[in-house]
């Protein structure tokens, strides 16, 4: 199972929760930024890993907890969707 650290500490007060960042190191409140943990890291250190200011949440749960799913106007998206906005007619 992976998981996401959620950082009681910098989450309190916010609005928006506060994730681990990977490797240990920094914190962010956006998801694609976020660290993911395997169970084995966590277990390896339990204390490190759950605690009073920091908790795992298995990366499931907090997927079903997203409201917004966002598609950046990227042109490189637009290739992927195959639209080619300079053939388009306008209406």
């Amino acid at each position: 199972m992976s998981y996401y650290l959620l950082s009681l500490k910098w989450s309190k007060h916010k609005e928006k929760y506060v994730w681990w960042g990977p490797d240990n190191s920094g914190y962010t409140e956006n998801l694609n930024e976020a660290g993911v943990y395997t169970e084995e890291q966590i277990n390896s250190r339990p204390l490190h890993y759950r605690n009073t200011s920091t908790y795992p949440v298995p990366v499931e749960v907090v997927e079903k907890m997203t409201i917004q799913r966002v598609v950046p106007t990227f042109s490189n998206n637009w290739n992927m969707m195959g639209i080619d906005l300079s053939t388009l007619k306008e209406y």
